[in-house]
């Protein structure tokens, strides 16, 4: 009965919770999951969110808070529809998605590539500068290369994906605090076999004080995270032979070098050889580019 399956992970925006549940239609073949990552009050959402008692929304919780990515992995335990996507708490969907969703629900690729708007959360009508992936969207419009949608585009926004895909290959969230959805996002590029690009804006991104994104690398433990979620997905693109220069977790190492060169040169060494020479080609890049020092 289910052709959509919307997961939300949430932790502690319950007004916001509400919003992102309003902007989705209710239908019955609309299955709304939403995942409590150990909210405090989270037992009394049921009565204090009135969208929580819409027909068609399923409430649960994690046993662990401090992921998302464990949020997520939970709703796919859960999800029942042919497409599954994902939708932010404090994010939402356009005013005319039910028209949008209804042109694609027999779109024969794997995954559906909308693309998105950013804005400020407390005040939808001001634009934000938040949405980093519309370069991706205008180089595939004019080159019709998929490299970067599916390969680069490392956020959930507006994607949707054939269930069968991701339960075929068991693709899971890595359970991590940051860059949950990095690896997810890269696994689903690769295996998919085809995919469509849509003109439809369909996801609303919003920006706001506190967020994680907002907050973004404010300690080594989260430069921690994300640098091994980046080196996690370069493993997964060596073991396919996906061959593709984008050398995330390179980024990283030159962002540690500028901060604390000690941490820098420790998880140098631990690397491959490949990917020792890969980051220096990545630096030779950069200094050319920038005339970046070393």
């Amino acid at each position: 009965m289910m052709k959509y399956s919307i997961i939300i992970p949430h932790y502690n925006i319950p007004h916001l919770l509400g919003r992102c549940i309003a902007s989705i239609p209710e239908r019955e073949d609309i299955q709304i999951i939403v995942v409590d990552d150990c909210s405090p009050n989270a037992q009394d959402y049921r009565s204090t969110i009135p969208e929580l008692s819409r027909p068609f929304v399923e409430f649960y919780s994690t046993p662990i808070g401090g992921s998302a990515g464990r949020a997520r992995n939970l709703g796919l335990k859960h999800a029942t529809g042919e497409w599954v996507t994902f939708l932010d708490a404090d994010d939402l969907f356009v005013d005319n998605v039910e028209q949008i969703l209804d042109k694609y629900q027999y779109q024969y690729a794997d995954i559906i590539y909308f693309k998105s708007a950013s804005v400020m959360s407390d005040d939808l009508s001001k634009v934000s500068d938040r949405n980093i992936f519309n370069y991706h969207f205008d180089t595939y419009f004019k080159t019709h290369n998929e490299q970067l949608l599916r390969l680069e585009f490392d956020a959930l926004w507006g994607k949707f994906i054939k269930r069968s895909l991701i339960d075929q290959h068991r693709i899971q969230f890595d359970e991590v605090r940051y860059s949950n959805d990095t690896f997810f996002s890269a696994a689903i590029g690769v295996f998919a076999k085809n995919i469509y690009v849509a003109q439809e804006t369909i996801y609303i991104v919003t920006e706001r004080s506190g967020s994680l994104t907002a907050e973004k690398m404010k300690s080594l433990d989260e430069w921690n995270t994300r640098y091994h979620s980046a080196l996690h997905v370069q493993d997964f693109f060596d073991k396919h032979h996906v061959s593709f220069r984008r050398y995330a977790y390179a980024d990283f190492l030159l962002l540690m070098w500028q901060r604390d060169k000690s941490v820098f040169f420790k998880e140098f060494s631990k690397l491959s050889f490949r990917n020792k020479r890969r980051y220096i080609y990545y630096w030779l890049r950069e200094v050319l580019r920038k005339n970046q020092p070393f």
